[in-house]
């Protein structure tokens, strides 16, 4: 009987340990590769055919990192165009943590947009310091361009900093490619960060990090408009017969669910290469 007991309590602790790391698997673990030749950063995975890639299967994304003594470098490729999401609307944030936590204190927010010359002078002067005359009136002279912005962030996406971007320092940067059905996005992220340059996650080759990836959902504009086509589909429900009960539920057609966007997130651990 003795041995029984014990038998099943040893079967008992095996059984916890089994839920326990199933429960509260660990993020995935990256090696950041040393790159003697910084990629070229335009959406391309041309420069990354002999990096292996990681895959996050529950948003069916592909992704490597890189580095040399100033930067790192991320690939990420969406292999199903589905988990895009709103991400032309929202963009994608990383967000860094050198504590090895998932904090969303300190971030890049990457977006590609069409803007006017006024807001794209003011993002320039923002990210390199104040425009000439000449330049302001070069850059009026057309009526909206087509910018890929990086802008760093802190919690509940407010601006973690609105320091200028010293002249000759390196600076966030991406860009977006579509090869197929996938698409690729490729980040440069500065390493240093002081007062004379601060665009940087604040690390160094060969330490560790965790970084956060965020994309999708609902944006203030997408809330608005959806608001409206609700709102216009309850009025044609309403003249067609259709019953508003008091929870705002309805008998006709507007009782099919629909769909709203995902936002979609995950965390790595990433250890950076040392010059090698």
């Amino acid at each position: 009987m003795k041995t029984k007991r014990i038998l099943t309590h040893i079967s008992l602790v095996i059984l916890m340990l089994v839920i326990t790391t199933t429960g509260f698997s660990k993020e995935k673990f990256v090696e950041s590769k040393w790159t003697a030749q910084p990629p070229k950063i335009d959406g391309l995975d041309e420069d990354w055919s002999e990096v292996v890639l990681t895959s996050e299967k529950k948003v069916k994304v592909d992704y490597a990192v890189r580095n040399d003594a100033q930067n790192m470098y991320v690939l990420f490729i969406f292999k199903d165009p589905k988990f895009l999401s709103t991400i032309n609307a929202t963009g994608i944030t990383l967000y860094f943590n050198t504590q090895e936590k998932k904090k969303k204190d300190y971030g890049l927010h990457f977006i590609k947009k069409q803007v006017g010359p006024d807001e794209l002078i003011t993002y320039l002067e923002k990210q390199s310091g104040v425009l000439t005359e000449e330049q302001r009136q070069s850059i009026k002279a057309k009526p909206a361009y087509i910018v890929y912005m990086a802008e760093w962030v802190g919690k509940k996406g407010k601006k973690a900093s609105e320091a200028t971007q010293i002249p000759g320092t390196w600076r966030a940067a991406f860009k977006i490619n579509r090869k197929g059905n996938e698409f690729i996005y490729e980040f440069r992220i500065p390493f240093v960060k002081s007062e004379t340059s601060p665009g940087g996650i604040g690390v160094e080759p060969g330490q560790s990090l965790k970084i956060g990836f965020e994309w999708g959902g609902m944006t203030d504009k997408l809330r608005d408009r959806l608001k409206g086509q609700v709102g216009g589909e309850i009025s044609r429900e309403s003249r067609a017969g259709a019953v508003i009960d008091s929870r705002g539920g309805t008998t006709g057609a507007l009782k099919t669910s629909r769909v709203m966007p995902k936002k979609h997130s995950f965390w790595v651990d990433v250890k950076l290469a040392k010059n090698q």
